[in-house]
C-alpha cells in the first residue's frame, strides 16, 4: 500500500475537500466548547474566591481589632504585676499603642512619598536637563 492509497474514501475516490471542511469545522466547534467550559468553570472558581476573599476581608479588621485588645490587657496586666499599679499599667499600655501608632504613621508617610517614584522623578528630570 503506497501513501496515495491512504487518502483514498472506501469506495476508491479521493476524499472530498467537504470532508476536510467539515472536521477542520467539527475540530474548531470541540476547541471553542472545551474553552468556553473551562472559561466558564473558572469564572465560577474565580466568583467563589472572590466572596471568600470580600468576606475575610471584612472578618480581618475585627480579628485584627481583637488581637490589638487582648495584647493590650496582656502588657496591662503585667505591668501591673511589675509596677503594682492598675493606673500605671493602663498608662504605659496607653502609651505603647501611641507610639506604635505614631510609627506607623511615619512608615505610611514614607511610603506614601515612595509611591511617587521620586528616584525616577529626578533622574526623568535630569535627563530632560541635560536634552535641554
Amino acid at each position: 500500500m503506497n501513501p496515495a492509497d491512504l487518502n483514498r474514501t472506501a469506495d476508491g475516490a479521493p476524499p472530498a475537500a467537504d470532508a476536510s471542511l467539515a472536521g477542520i469545522a467539527q475540530n474548531t466547534t470541540d476547541y471553542v466548547k472545551a474553552w468556553s467550559t473551562l472559561f466558564a468553570a473558572e469564572t465560577r472558581v474565580a466568583r467563589t474566591s472572590a466572596v471568600r476573599l470580600m468576606f475575610a476581608a471584612a472578618a480581618l479588621p475585627a480579628v485584627i481589632l481583637g488581637v490589638l485588645i487582648a495584647a493590650d490587657a496582656l502588657v496591662a496586666a503585667l505591668a501591673e504585676r511589675l509596677l503594682h499599679d492598675w493606673a500605671s499599667g493602663i498608662a504605659l499600655t496607653l502609651f505603647l499603642d501611641v507610639a506604635a501608632f505614631g510609627g506607623l504613621l511615619v512608615a505610611m508617610r514614607r511610603w506614601w512619598r515612595n509611591l511617587s517614584l521620586p528616584r525616577s522623578r529626578a533622574a526623568f528630570a535630569r535627563l530632560v536637563g541635560r536634552m535641554t
